[in-house]
Formats: C-alpha cells, structure tokens, sequence
C-alpha cells in the first residue's frame, strides 16, 4: 500500500541533501514539481530548497506572501507519500541494460503521476463550514515535490518515490488552509493499489514481462524469484530476524521492529556506486545477464491485459471480506487487486463506477451528497439486486465475456467487466 507519513517542519531537509539541495549535486538528483497544482503557484521543473521550503511554512514561493492567515499555527508542514516499486522491479531497474533501466524508471514515474492524480481528485480536500459544521470540499493548489529514489537504506535496490505534499490547499472560495488529512489516509490503499495496477499495466506493455500470483494487490516480475529476491532485501531480513528473536509476529510488532532495525541512509552512496556490487551478488544466485534477459518479452509488447471473465469472482471475494457494504475506493482497490496485469488507472476507475451505478447506497446515505476526501457514500454489496438490474450482463455481454454469477451467494461473482 502506499505509505503516508507527517511531515514537520524542517522535515523536508533529507530530501534535498540526497538531491543535492535542488541543485543536481545529490546521489539522486533534483526533484521535479509533480501533479496540477504546483502550477497554480508557478511552481515546474526542478525543486528547489527556497520554493520546497516556503510552500511547506505556508508562503507563496513567486512573492512570499502568507498563504492562509492562521497557517502559522500548523505544525505538519507537509504528507510524505512513498511509492515503492515491488522487489523484482527495483532490481530489473538496478541491474538490466540502460535501455530496460530507462524503461522500468519511466514505467515508476508514470505510474506514480496516475496515482497521485487520483488522490488530487478524490482524496486532497480543504475543509469549510457548511450548516454550522465543517464539511471537507475540493481543494486546489496543492503543491507537490517528487522525488525519485534507487537505493534502499540498507544500499539494497529499492526503486520508490517520495511525494512531499505541502499542506495547504486553496478552497473554492479562494482561500488557502491546511488540508483535511482524514482524506489522504482513508484513499492512501486505494491509491498504492492503482500505483502497482498502472505499474504492471506499463511494463507489460514496455517490455513484455509478465508476473507472479497477486499477494495484496502487488505481484513481482515472473523469472526474478524468492530465493533472489531475498538476496537483496536486507531489511526485510533484519525485520524478520528482530521478530524471531522475540517470538513476535503482529502487525504492531512488525511496524515496531522496522522502526527499532531502521539504518541511517548514507546519502553519499548512490545507485550508481552500489551497481558492481549488486552485479556480482546477483551472479552469485543465478541472476546473471542471460538470466535478466530471459524475463523480457514473455508476453506480447502491447498495452492492457485480454479480458478475463475469472476476474469477477476475485472482485466479488475481495468485497466480500469488507463487509456487506462498501465504498468506491473499496471497489477501485478490489479491482486492481484482482488484475494480475494491472491496468491503466482510468480503466480501473470507469469499471468501478459502473460497479457503483448498479449498487445502492445504504439508507443512512440514500440523500447524501458525497464530498472529497472522508465524504464518499457507502453502499450495499447485494448480488441479487445486482442481478435484478441486469446491469452486470449488459456489461459484460458488451465486453463479448458471459455471466458468471451464483444467485445464492452473499456477493455477486459477476463483476468481471473486462479491462482491455
């Protein structure tokens, strides 16, 4: 899923020290301005420490003017959200030819856009009063400085972006405030499941590779296995070896043992540095060039999977396990955790909301009207009156696929509408 993280004031200087201060200099290189709002504030091209640092204490960066009168009391600067490549990913970017690694990279970068343009539409919201209660609505302006990574903190491949979003956003009444963080976090799964669908999605499509089973919605590149994988996952390694060691095994324990296990980052060794070392490691376990190569072109350079008519079963399951009713975030999240070959996040989108066309919200929203972020109504996962609308076999007969849909069961199985 994709991780969000608070960022306080100041926070913003680890960034720019492995960027080199916005001047190129860094292992990384310099950030870029990201997503649709930074534009509003004129804000493109390269991130630099004075713009990074003034739109994150809430001052425009062209006239240093305060945006947002009680900003001074806001102590989040800003939302880290890190998109990470799977395992396999980072070391087909780490260790293929230039021309796969500019591939993979473009692949990472594209689908980071797609994802964070969801979040822009659906989960960045400012809030405002509205019958004596505040009420999140749309917010614009939002500016956002990615920041594209290679090397993990234990110098491991691990290909991940870091989207440093300013917490202040611009009402439709003009006026700029902190944002409704409530919004970023409920859409975070949804929007790290469309991060790996789109992913998936363009690889295939760059470089015919295909992929092994789903496991919460990522999957690694076929050909690159466990035993490899695990050669270059030295901190999923120290986790582990922290829990054994205690006999602990839960969530909590985990998220625990990665923070108490978490390394400094040496911001003086690159991706660039670390390659002949990751080379002869990955000979060592059988990941030679030949090997590499041999993971290409296993599927044909084309972009979007066949439809497959299985999938609305693993749809139905993935809702299911949620309860009787649901959100639409849950059903774009159950969608690209039920395409084993991704696909490009519009597609995802426009078949969950023809999902949500034939579903009705329970009674408590019935009236409701659905605002950013938090403000998403809930409706009913019914089978049968999916069925009875007949609105699931126009799809997919539109799609040339069949029903597949078993009347007795809690949730319909015939959710497959094909993703081409």
């Amino acid at each position: 899923m994709l991780r969000v993280a608070k960022l306080r004031k100041g926070g913003h200087a680890y960034y720019l020290e492995v960027a080199g201060n916005g001047a190129g200099t860094g292992i990384e290189g310099p950030g870029r301005w990201v997503g649709s709002g930074a534009g509003v504030l004129g804000l493109g091209g390269e991130v630099t420490a004075d713009a990074l640092g003034a739109v994150l204490q809430g001052d425009d960066p062209m006239t240093g003017r305060r945006l947002g009168r009680s900003h001074h009391r806001v102590t989040v600067a800003g939302f880290d959200l890190s998109f990470c490549a799977p395992k396999s990913v980072s070391m087909l970017h780490a260790l293929g030819p230039p021309e796969v690694a500019a591939e993979v990279h473009a692949a990472h970068v594209h689908a980071v856009g797609a994802a964070l343009d969801y979040v822009e539409r659906r989960a960045v919201a400012v809030r405002r009063p509205s019958a004596d209660v505040l009420v999140p609505v749309a917010a614009e302006a939002v500016a956002c400085a990615g920041f594209v990574h290679r090397v993990s903190r234990a110098l491991d491949p691990h290909l991940h972006s870091h989207v440093v979003m300013a917490n202040l956003g611009r009402g439709p009444e003009g006026t700029f405030s902190a944002l409704d963080g409530r919004g970023i976090y409920a859409h975070a799964p949804t929007a790290g499941a469309l991060y790996h669908a789109q992913l998936r999605h363009d690889l295939t499509a760059r470089l015919g590779v295909t992929w092994e089973p789903l496991r919460n919605g990522r999957a690694d590149v076929a050909g690159i296995g466990l035993e490899a994988r695990g050669a270059f996952s030295q901190r999923a390694a120290a986790i582990a070896q922290h829990l054994a060691a205690r006999g602990l095994g839960s969530p909590r324990a985990r998220a625990v043992a990665s923070h108490v296990t978490r390394p400094e980052r040496d911001v003086h060794r690159g991706a660039d540095d670390l390659r002949p070392r990751w080379q002869a490691r990955a000979r060592a376990v059988g990941l030679g060039p030949a090997h590499l190569e041999a993971v290409l072109d296993r599927a044909p350079r084309r972009p979007g999977p066949a439809p497959d008519p299985a999938l609305g079963e693993a749809v139905a399951e993935e809702l299911g396990r949620r309860g009787p009713t649901t959100t639409r975030r849950d059903i774009v999240r159950a969608w690209c955790a039920s395409l084993p070959g991704g696909a490009a996040v519009v597609a995802v989108e426009e078949a969950a909301d023809r999902l949500v066309q034939c579903m009705e919200p329970i009674a408590a929203h019935a009236g409701r009207v659905e605002h950013r972020g938090v403000g998403e109504r809930r409706h009913v996962v019914d089978a049968r009156e999916l069925n009875h609308t007949g609105e699931l076999e126009r799809l997919l007969a539109a799609r040339g696929m069949k029903m597949a849909v078993v009347p007795d069961r809690g949730v319909a199985r015939g959710f497959g509408l094909g993703l081409g």
